[in-house]
């Protein structure tokens, strides 16, 4: 009976010190966690003048061989209900309904997957591209240094409401434009589009139908599909492309196969006063390589042919000498150079939405050659060059400077044909957070333009307080002076809302021509609202402007409104 109580007294003790010696362990095992010294991302912030956006959330000083361990994916919904404002019926309905969209889309995008070596750029690269996809409103890429000196990389995304009737009205420089039908931007959470529209404006009316798909059965292929009928003809694309979807991707390659028949409008004074069926036939090949070189630059060669025809016909409604028709059909070489210098940035093109700013130089130009025995039509030679650039010049202020040039040599006339020269300078000044000041300056040039080409200037090309077209000629010129405010007022929880006073000063004529009673120095003021979608349609702005001119002509209103969408404030 002695041994028994011995026995069982020495395994009572065994066991409480066995409890001891674990829970010992445990804290120590506690204790060398918390004194694990784990570099974690920093939060963002804004900063008051320039608004750039920290970008050291990914930018986390990692061993030179870190291996990424570990990716968490958190897709937030269209409405955060836990905040009191979007805590409503219709919202959590909303959420209800909106089909999310699926992780391996969004696993798809990123540039990098767990056991490949931490590079901070490609986590940037990857946030940029998923900020491009038309069904996220924002994306944040951070990262953590875990204890074995390796990286945990979490993803942040947040949905938008793709599923839209597509029911719209502009009215730009007197003229109207409408659409009714759908759009689905994120079919079944697989991020392909969808959409049929009605669509009317001032020169037809028909049915268009879209489908576009970024990543074919989840690889990195894109195809696009559309398909139009309209009262004056009809419109087919099909375009199959392996793209250069990241700085680093090696080769790019497509097809690409385009047919329009429409009826096109010349204008004068705001009024039309011509019209012509014009059939447009596209057909191009290409592949093309990349190559990274110094200094955070990257060189695109790519190696094409193409094949275009555009036939021109007179009808009822045609007063004005009718184009010749051009073939083309010659191979071509275009090239890309490109520095990655971006930023990332808020209240310029948006409103308190992240932007990505490239600072760095971007070139792109192509010359190809059109041989009579291949067009059966004048030998023509090809080209095109174009250039962007941003530059802070201190905290407060931005400039952003574009060129552009294309058109034909036609070496049996020895002259150019369609040439178009376009520079544009803008100017930001940055009062504060939720103001700024901005200036545009554009100028343009054209030579020997073909009867159906114009250079024209009114409402929809910027100068806001006169009709569509209401001067042409063969150079033009653009100043725009705009206070821009971009408030953090949500309106209805769905529209970011800014504003915007302008004035508008411009003129386009011909230099060795009569201008006759058009020819002046046109100026308008006005005042405008700025709508940014939250919640749907997050890469657009609807301005809703109201604009006078300053001098009276019979054929202007006292006041223009203006009703439009684009992409930018």
């Amino acid at each position: 009976m002695v041994n028994k109580k011995l026995i069982l007294q020495c395994c009572i003790n065994l066991s409480i010190f066995s409890l001891c010696v674990s829970n010992t362990s445990a804290k120590q095992q506690s204790n060398t966690n918390s004194n694990c010294h784990v570099k974690q991302s920093v939060n963002a912030h804004n900063k008051s003048l320039r608004r750039q956006l920290d970008d050291e959330t990914i930018l986390i000083a990692a061993k030179p061989n870190a291996i990424i361990t570990d990716i968490t994916l958190e897709q937030l919904n269209v409405f955060n209900t836990k905040l009191k404002e979007e805590n409503n019926a219709l919202f959590r309905f909303a959420n209800r309904a909106h089909i999310q969209t699926e992780p391996d889309v969004i696993n798809n995008l990123l540039l990098f997957s767990p056991g490949d070596k931490y590079d901070a750029k490609k986590l940037a690269e990857s946030e940029r591209l998923l900020r491009k996809e038309s069904y996220l409103y924002d994306a944040q890429i951070s990262a953590t240094e875990n204890c074995d000196g390796n990286v945990n990389v979490k993803v942040v995304t947040r949905d938008l409401w793709t599923l839209l009737p597509e029911v719209s009205f502009s009215r730009s420089g007197g003229e109207n434009k409408s659409s009714i039908g759908f759009r689905e931007s994120n079919l079944f959470g697989w991020g392909k589009r969808l959409s049929f529209s009605r669509t009317t404006d001032s020169d037809r009316n028909g049915y268009l139908f879209v489908y576009d798909d970024p990543n074919i059965l989840s690889t990195r292929y894109r195809g696009r599909l559309e398909y139009a009928d309209n009262s004056d003809g009809k419109r087919h694309l099909l375009e199959l492309t392996y793209p250069f979807y990241a700085i680093d991707t090696p080769f790019s390659y497509g097809i690409l196969s385009y047919s329009e028949q429409r009826q096109e409008s010349l204008y004068k004074r705001g009024e039309e006063f011509s019209e012509f069926d014009q059939t447009t036939d596209l057909n191009r090949v290409f592949i093309g390589h990349s190559k990274a070189l110094n200094n955070n630059w990257t060189r695109r060669l790519t190696l094409g042919y193409t094949d275009e025809q555009h036939t021109f016909e007179a009808i009822d409604t045609t007063f004005a000498p009718l184009a010749d028709d051009r073939r083309l059909s010659y191979p071509f070489i275009s090239g890309h150079w490109f520095e990655d210098n971006y930023i990332k940035v808020r209240n310029f093109d948006s409103i308190s939405r992240t932007e990505d700013l490239n600072l760095g130089w971007n070139i792109e130009s192509l010359i190809g050659y059109s041989d009579k025995s291949l067009s059966n039509d004048d030998s023509r030679a090809v080209y095109s060059f174009s250039f962007e650039k941003a530059h802070f010049t201190n905290d407060s202020t931005l400039w952003r400077f574009s060129a552009d040039i294309d058109g034909y040599w036609n070496k049996e006339k020895k002259e150019f044909e369609n040439f178009m020269a376009t520079s544009q300078v803008q100017y930001y000044l940055n009062t504060s957070i939720d103001q700024s000041w901005y200036v545009k300056a554009r100028v343009q040039y054209a030579r020997n333009l073909t009867p159906d080409q114009q250079l024209t200037l009114g409402g929809e090309t910027g100068l806001r307080g006169y009709p569509m077209d209401y001067q042409h000629g063969d150079r033009s010129f653009l100043l725009s002076l705009e206070k821009r405010y971009y408030w953090e007022y949500d309106l209805l929880q769905l529209f970011k809302v800014g504003a915007a006073g302008f004035v508008d000063v411009g003129r386009a004529w011909f230099n060795n021509q009569d201008n006759g009673e058009n020819d002046h120095v046109l100026k308008n003021v006005g005042i405008g609202l700025r709508l940014a979608p939250s919640r749907a349609n997050a890469g657009t702005m609807i301005h809703i402007d109201i604009a006078a001119p300053l001098d009276s002509y019979d054929d202007v209103d006292s006041v223009q409104w203006l009703v439009s969408v684009k992409k930018s404030f």
